[in-house]
């Protein structure tokens, strides 16, 4: 691989890298414009089994539910991505931690949902800029705990 190649290469992933990281924190944020920006308009998005469909039908559908829940929280690790630069395409896969907060149910009780996630995207590079045009959200495990508040401070071991 040439300079120029290598160059080309770094800058792709370094964007790539970003769009997924711009996706969580505008979740989080509850920014449904720049949510939007991470995808191309002919994109399709498959949360588990719970929702597949459009762009269109994914903001819909992000816009009427995440703003029932308290807080989100979603911690990406470094992603994978199988760049094809002939192409302007590229798979990912990336590993997330993710939480949410749900409101108090009918005794008053709020759960928090942490899971362990994989997404799976393909990428294309059009109109300068790279986005997302497939979206798969694995989930691999979860847990649903009652959210008891901030714990108390650790406990001296020194007799204090």
């Amino acid at each position: 691989m040439n300079e120029i190649e290598e160059l080309r290469t770094w800058r792709a992933e370094r964007e790539i890298s970003r769009v997924i990281l711009r996706y969580a924190r505008a979740v989080d944020t509850r920014d449904f414009d720049t949510v939007r920006d991470c995808f191309h308009e002919d994109a399709r998005v498959h949360y588990g089994d719970w929702f597949s469909g459009d762009l269109e039908a994914t903001m819909a559908f992000l816009i009427d539910s995440i703003p029932r829940l308290p807080s989100t929280l979603h911690v990406f690790g470094t992603p994978w991505i199988e760049l094809d630069l002939a192409t302007e395409t590229a798979e990912c896969e990336t590993y997330a931690v993710n939480s949410a907060t749900y409101p108090p149910d009918a005794n008053g009780i709020v759960i928090q949902n942490v899971s362990g996630t994989r997404y799976l995207d393909s990428f294309a590079y059009r109109d300068e800029r790279w986005a997302i045009v497939e979206r798969r959200n694995c989930r691999v495990w979860a847990h649903n705990l009652p959210d008891e508040g901030e714990p108390p401070p650790p406990r001296s071991t020194r007799g204090d």
